[in-house]
């Protein structure tokens, strides 16, 4: 009998185990719950990291996209002026007397031969229409006058808009690109989306330097001596990343006008090009947001 109970009361310990054990567990699983405060906390914490590294990263994939389209169309550009050399011999030699000063019809003459048999271009607009190109902005503000009747502009291929002028008048020969790399999205400013490069066969002889205190032309001995072929405007021998970015700094052409042509704030931004391009095609320090 006494057996008999024993047996009873071993089974009765044996069944009650499990439950102990559920038991364990459940208290367990309780205590790792988060209470609302912590999981508010940790909510915060979390859009606080997102706010201060999103930005970042946004900015960081925007300078990027800017580089790599930059470099594709300067690279598209200057390869096609450079078949066109092979084609028909120095740039020297380049019927330069057909584009005298502001002239739509003899500046698409000078594409047509030279330029647009190597580039793949889907709209032309000679004189320039805004059926190629929005109205744009310079770094400083102030409209870039892009609607004159003796100037053009086309699209090529990829979207990018090129706003163009020559001249061979009473100066030397030369070509003013404005290649906007996203077309005719926004925002249209120089230095933004809007880069500058700049074709002569010849020293256009340009003075570089800075004004003083009292608006006077200050010469740093320097000439604006432009890389043969085409180049970003600003990419010169013995100029520096820092030059381009100075706000002060200044190109005198030959008629003596000093131009703010630096890439900074209340400058025109022509040089913005240049110096990603010297910086080894990353913004410089100080690039304008």
């Amino acid at each position: 009998m006494m057996n008999y109970n024993l047996e009873i009361l071993k089974r009765v310990q044996d069944d009650t185990k499990p439950h102990a054990t559920h038991l364990t567990h459940f208290t367990h699983a309780k205590r790792a719950a988060f209470t609302l405060a912590e999981v508010l906390i940790t909510l915060a914490v979390i859009g606080i990291v997102a706010a201060m590294t999103i930005p970042t990263l946004i900015s960081n994939y925007q300078e990027k996209q800017t580089i790599s389209k930059l470099q594709k169309v300067y690279a598209t550009l200057k390869n096609a002026f450079e078949m066109g050399k092979v084609q028909h011999g120095d740039y020297e030699t380049w019927s330069w007397n057909q584009i005298p000063n502001e002239n739509a019809e003899k500046i698409s003459y000078f594409w047509e031969t030279y330029v647009f048999p190597h580039l793949k271009v889907t709209k032309k607009c000679f004189p320039v229409s805004s059926e190629c190109v929005e109205p744009m902005y310079l770094l400083s503000g102030s409209s870039l006058s892009n609607t004159s009747s003796t100037r053009g502009a086309f699209i090529l291929e990829d979207g990018t808009s090129v706003y163009t002028w020559a001249s061979s008048g009473d100066f030397f020969p030369h070509i003013f690109v404005f290649a906007d790399i996203n077309g005719k999205a926004k925002p249209n400013i120089v230095g933004k989306d809007i880069f500058v490069m700049y074709f002569s066969p010849q020293n256009p002889g340009n003075k570089l330097g800075s004004l003083d205190d009292d608006g006077n032309f200050v010469d740093s001995g320097k000439l604006m001596t432009n890389a043969y072929g085409l180049s970003f405007y600003g990419d010169m021998d013995g100029v520096t990343v820092e030059d381009l970015m100075d706000s002060n700094f200044i190109v005198q052409n030959v008629e003596g006008a000093n131009n703010k042509m630096g890439c900074s704030s209340g400058s025109l931004g022509y040089a913005c090009g240049a110096a990603i391009k010297l910086n080894g095609w990353k913004f410089p320090d100080g690039y304008p947001d």
